[in-house]
């Protein structure tokens, strides 16, 4: 819980980039893998002295070929393999070492990527979640990097590896001989022109993908909260239609990418055939019409430098999907991690205490262009209880939001003891206020966990206490495990209630001085509604106490009842006087008393 509680580690990778630029992306995975360039420096001299082996080793070949098979000189052809396999295991030795550390660095690399999107999803504003799908959040967290790490075990260390190496074969093909050399690079250059064709194409079609895995994502998840909705109202045969929808345009865009990718790799083989081919035949002729410098064992040494030039060619184009995926991956990871994360005025004023005087002047407040608040006016005194009703979707639990700072204001103030909440560290501003939700969410920790949520550093006795005082005491000691009893899938093994009675005892424990009711009441029978109604009114004793409620006899008894609707304050009063006045406020009174 400590995890969830501390504000995010600084992102040292922060680097506003053109997510379409590959390039682009390609920086800014080395700026995270520049935090291991001592193991980079030290697999870059490995890759050089296991390709400088595979060179003199492939060369040597060549020589035995020549000097000791055709002359049938035994003895030191078994002294030279001798040589050569203790040279070959030595560089066995040096590769696994390279390859345990490229993973090493790349597992470290995605554990940072994967902490920077994590921390700033923290602070991110609520916006952002009202316009993006949790699937596709998760699937940017989980999948997206996962391709990045993979990308960076794999494609990475063999295109790493692989330029040290083609180098190192292109300048011994190169001196042993130029003319066949040719042959090799123009078989090349010829897959590096289909390759890049492909890949222009392959890029769009893997960033349409992960968009389909991340709508897929987002559908699966929402079936699985939703399960019990799905089977109370029989909506299995719908759900199944509209995911096979889905998961069809995610195998459609999966099939264009892997296709398009898949092509290259025979390309790449003819290509390599018909280079082996050539080199032979070419070589043969000038044998054939004795040549000095070209012997069976130079076309036998120039044929393992082939492969060996063109192997990791061929890795990295045989891998050009995973390449592909994981920059698609890396551009929704990069645009979630700059995403801009709320964000404190650089002056903003910290406040340690609050006498709980709450004032909205002339507040104005719109979801993007819809507008929800006009003009709204309101004055809380310290420790009075301001009751909000109103139809649903009036605004009620926007003007709540407002108070905490979690949405900015199109026009007007929002005033704490006469400062502007804009203005206020968030975190103090939050520490002040304490919101008790319609919907209680408890994480998967123990009770005791959950309750210290709203103060992390309160004791056992503590957390207790605030049990007590919420009447939440009683049905945690029945538990088999009391307060260490673990709560999973957002504590479905108790009730409703008793998820609202934890809920308010975490209120109790932060001491908040300023409180917020949110229908909290609204979804819980009635005789656990005494019981809640009772720990409320104990919570709100001494406390500046906003409450939102449908149900009107739960607020009778409140200081200032105001009644929103249309984003509009239209009646503003106590109890008995809004009645006769006989207006809203009555209007809607009276339509519940005849339903009850």
């Amino acid at each position: 819980m400590q995890m969830m509680m501390r504000r995010g580690p600084r992102n040292p990778h922060r680097q506003k980039v053109e997510l379409h630029d590959v390039r682009a992306i390609l920086r800014r995975i080395a700026g995270y893998l520049g935090d291991y360039r001592k193991s980079l420096v030290v697999v870059f001299l490995l890759t050089v002295f296991t390709t400088l082996s595979t060179i003199v080793g492939n060369r040597v070949n060549g020589i035995v070929v020549d000097r000791y098979i055709a002359r049938g000189r035994l003895q030191a052809l078994l002294t030279v393999c001798a040589l050569l396999a203790a040279m070959y295991v030595v560089s066995s030795v040096c590769t696994y070492f390279q390859s345990a550390l490229m993973i090493k660095a790349a597992q470290r690399t995605a554990a940072a990527i994967r902490e920077d999107v994590f921390a700033n999803l923290q602070r991110l504003p609520m916006r952002y979640f009202d316009r993006h799908d949790n699937g596709d959040i998760m699937s940017r967290l989980t999948n997206d990097v996962d391709n990045i790490n993979t990308a960076l075990m794999q494609s990475f260390v063999q295109l790493f590896t692989g330029v040290i190496a083609v180098l190192g074969m292109g300048a011994a093909m190169l001196i042993l001989s130029p003319v066949l050399t040719l042959i090799a690079l123009l078989a090349t250059v010829m897959t590096y022109t289909f390759s890049k064709a492909v890949a222009r194409i392959t890029q769009a079609a893997f960033t349409t993908q992960q968009q389909a895995l991340g709508a897929l994502n987002t559908q699966i998840e929402e079936s699985v909260s939703g399960k019990r909705v799905v089977q109370l109202f029989d909506h299995g045969p719908s759900t199944e239609a509209t995911f096979a929808k889905t998961n069809a345009a995610y195998t459609r865009a999966a099939f264009i990418a892997q296709a398009f990718s898949s092509a290259m790799g025979p390309f790449n083989n003819m290509t390599n055939n018909v280079a082996y081919l050539l080199i032979t035949a070419v070589g043969a002729v000038s044998i054939l019409n004795g040549s000095h410098t070209v012997t069976v064992g130079v076309i036998f040494t120039f044929l393992i430098y082939l492969r060996n030039f063109t192997g990791p060619i061929n890795n990295v184009l045989d891998l050009i999907n995973t390449l592909q995926l994981s920059l698609a991956s890396a551009q929704r990871v990069f645009a979630l991690i700059d995403e801009q994360p709320e964000q404190d005025l650089p002056d903003a004023a910290p406040l340690a205490a609050t006498t709980g005087h709450v004032v909205f002047d002339h507040v104005d407040f719109a979801y993007d262009t819809r507008p929800i608040l006009q003009d709204v006016n309101l004055t809380a005194e310290p420790g009075t209880v301001v009751a909000l009703v109103g139809p649903t979707g009036a605004g009620k639990t926007t003007i709540m939001n407002l108070l905490t700072n979690l949405y900015p204001l199109k026009s007007g103030r929002v005033l704490l003891d006469g400062v502007d909440v804009t203005t206020l560290r968030r975190r103090d501003l939050r520490r002040l206020v304490t919101v008790v939700q319609q919907e209680p969410f408890m994480f998967q920790q123990t009770i005791r966990e959950n309750i210290r949520l709203g103060r992390p550093d309160a004791t056992d006795a503590e957390v207790e206490l605030a049990a007590r005082e919420a009447n939440a005491h009683g049905f945690i000691t029945q538990l088999p495990e009391g307060y260490d009893t673990l709560l999973t899938a957002n504590a479905s093994g108790i009730s409703q209630g008793q998820r609202q009675l934890l809920s308010i005892a975490r209120a109790f424990i932060t001491q908040a001085p300023v409180l917020v009711l949110d229908e909290a009441t609204a979804a819980i029978d009635s005789n656990t509604e005494a019981v809640v109604q009772e720990a409320m009114t104990a919570l709100m004793r001494g406390k500046t106490s906003f409450v939102i409620a449908h149900r009107l006899s739960t607020i009778q008894n409140a200081d200032q009842i105001l009644v929103i609707s249309g984003g509009r304050v239209v009646e503003s009063g106590r109890h008995k006087d809004l009645l006769a006045r006989g207006g809203a406020y009555a209007a809607l009174y009276n339509s519940q008393f005849d339903q009850a």
